[in-house]
């Protein structure tokens, strides 16, 4: 198991519940593709019943199913509500299953990261290059993103071949997670992250809303992080430290709905996943550069156990562990 027996305590969450969780959302990931969506229905019904059908039930399911298709097809309503709206579905649903496994098992919860990690960067969203690298340490990916970050920073135009087009770069979400994604290899740019507006913004990002700000900044130390470097080592992990507590007051709210959150259908995300994925990408920039690795009690003397949970995961995704091959540049390897 991945998470140790306290912190389990501190969840409040049966390992069964968890598991069934990342059960209902694989599930749904391998659900097969409806034919339409509401909104084709609706288009089809604006006016009157299309004729054929009666005034009666149809039956979505059944043989209708396929008329309904082709009367949807002669009004040129396109099928499914275009073609990114599944894939987005899918992704988001690997993303919560990985969430729920990476609590449980975490070479199970990187496989299906990097599941996810595929849909969205077909999307173009930087957030699948972001979690390829947390996952696995994906050397081709930070370089390529240093590149696209320097671009940014140039007020160039970035090229996105995604289904999404160049406006899925255009948020402050998706470009927090662009920078971090670049860090290992964005050492040229330290200077100019600093100087950049995006320093300034304060815009709430995040699954607990911090300002974009303390992520810019998150991802320019992490840019900045040398063996002889301490006084940058020790404002990162105030930082981490700030924004894993942030996290652990939102669990705490979502257990105060004991139902909802024992059942395993509370809202909240029971893992940061952006802070995780960030630790994870710490992790492996002091290993490569031979800086002294995390310690909670050293580091993280204060955090509660709530706290610590998305910390854990981190740092265990920050770990050796052999990448998938579709992941790996047998070139570059990972770093």
């Amino acid at each position: 198991m991945t998470l140790p027996e306290r912190l389990w305590e501190a969840l409040r969450l049966d390992p069964a519940t968890v598991a069934a969780r990342a059960r209902f959302y694989r599930a749904y990931a391998e659900l097969e593709e409806p034919p339409f969506d509401v909104r084709d229905l609706a288009e089809l019904m604006r006016d009157r019943p299309p004729g054929g059908f009666g005034p009666r039930v149809i039956n979505l399911i059944g043989k209708e199913a396929g008329a309904v298709g082709q009367r949807l097809r002669k009004i040129q309503r396109p099928l499914g509500g275009g073609p990114w709206v599944r894939l987005a579905e899918v992704a988001d649903a690997l993303r919560n299953a990985a969430i729920a496994e990476l609590l449980l098992q975490t070479q199970a919860g990187r496989a299906t990261l990097l599941e996810a990690s595929r849909g969205y960067s077909e999307l173009g969203l930087p957030f699948g290059d972001f979690l390829a690298v947390a996952a696995a340490g994906d050397r081709e990916r930070s370089v390529s993103a240093a590149e696209q970050v320097d671009a940014l920073l140039s007020d160039s135009q970035i090229t996105n071949t995604g289904l999404l087009g160049s406006a899925a770069l255009a948020t402050p979400a998706q470009q927090r997670y662009l920078l971090l994604t670049a860090a290992p290899d964005a050492t040229d740019l330290r200077s100019r992250l600093a100087e950049a507006p995006q320093a300034h913004q304060t815009t709430a990002v995040g699954v607990t809303s911090q300002p974009f700000s303390t992520w810019w900044r998150l991802g320019s130390l992490l840019s900045h992080l040398e063996s002889d470097a301490e006084g940058i080592r020790r404002e990162l992990a105030r930082i981490i430290a700030e924004l894993a507590e942030a996290h652990s007051r939102q669990l705490q709210l979502a257990t105060a709905d004991d139902h909802h959150w024992s059942t395993g259908r509370a809202q909240t995300d029971l893992i940061d996943l952006d802070l995780a994925g960030a630790v994870a990408i710490s992790a492996r920039i002091m290993r490569q550069r031979e800086i002294r690795p995390w310690r909670f009690d050293g580091d993280f003397p204060a955090l509660s156990p709530l706290a610590r949970i998305s910390l854990q995961i981190g740092l265990q995704l920050g770990a050796d562990a052999p990448p998938s091959d579709d992941y790996l540049d047998s070139r570059t390897g990972a770093w």
